[in-house]
């Protein structure tokens, strides 16, 4: 059995969390994870591109596609954790297994930072049909993980107007006056893509992708851009202020820890935010709902 699974149960046990889900994924939903973001590699010891992790105290599963069963058989060998293979015959989806196992009064646990909005609630959804309640706010594998690596420090550069056609401003502007006419008051960009092309920048954070590891959050009057600032080169800086946009350390846009509550109330469902299925992370509603 792997070290890294007896760890991640130890840390369950403290935190009073029964079932814990691993998923493959960082705190956007970009294609390629990195090694920051890689927590169901190193609890499970499994490499391939796709895979989720279910964590028990008597029991270990890790779910994935057709693509990799040979892998992950190989991987997982003498690891205390077993195959489940997507699609076949007699294999429940996460979802299913939750409902069947999870029991009255205990509690799921994942990282919602690293987790969809959608996936997020219908895990919950799951719980909820079962009597447990989520904590949905505990990065246990970090806390395991005593030499994590670090985030990508790689730099931010600016494209000239041929390549993007608007100015940054003119860009704001026009988003602006679309959440006017949609009548929303804040507007939350977890998509990488989405924030390069709004500043008309890029980055080498993501591996293949030139996108820079960073929220944004517009209101009619403010802009907050969470990312590393070390990041931005201060000429690039003073171009920020002058567009009316201020730079917040990239983890500030996650709220404080607050207590563990029950479903229905685990899930933070604001009535004016937009529900990306694909790449927000579940805790961005609650930050952008105390605006």
């Amino acid at each position: 059995m792997r070290n890294e699974l007896i760890a991640l149960r130890g840390a369950m046990k403290s935190a009073g969390i029964d079932a814990y889900v691993v998923p493959t994924d960082d705190f956007h939903g970009s294609e390629y994870a990195g090694d920051y973001f890689k927590c169901r590699k190193y609890v499970s010891g499994f490499t391939g591109s796709a895979g989720t992790l279910v964590v028990t105290a008597d029991w270990a599963g890790l779910w994935t596609d057709g693509r990799y069963f040979l892998q992950a058989a190989d991987q997982l060998s003498g690891s205390g954790i077993d195959l489940m293979k997507m699609g076949q015959p007699g294999v429940p989806t996460i979802r299913q297994w939750l409902e069947e196992h999870l029991q009255e009064g205990q509690v799921l646990g994942f990282d919602g930072r690293s987790m969809t909005y959608g996936t997020g609630t219908s895990f919950a959804a799951a719980a909820e049909k079962r009597g447990a309640s989520v904590d949905y706010e505990r990065d246990l594998v970090g806390e395991i993980w005593t030499d994590r690596p670090g985030l990508s420090k790689e730099g931010v550069w600016a494209l000239p107007l041929n390549y993007t056609g608007r100015t940054r401003g003119e860009k704001i502007k026009n988003l602006r006056s679309a959440m006017e006419e949609a009548g929303a008051d804040i507007h939350v960009l977890t998509s990488l893509d989405d924030i390069c092309w709004l500043l008309n920048f890029r980055g080498g954070d993501v591996a293949c992708c030139p996108v820079v590891l960073s929220f944004l959050i517009l209101t009619r009057d403010a802009i907050r851009w969470y990312v590393d600032e070390d990041k931005v080169a201060p000429f690039l800086r003073k171009g920020l202020e002058k567009d009316g946009i201020e730079l917040r350390p990239y983890l500030d846009v996650f709220p404080e820890r607050s207590s563990r509550v029950s479903i229905p109330r685990s899930f933070p469902r604001p009535s004016r935010l937009p529900r990306s299925s694909r790449t927000c992370a579940t805790p961005i509603f609650r930050t952008a709902s105390r605006w």
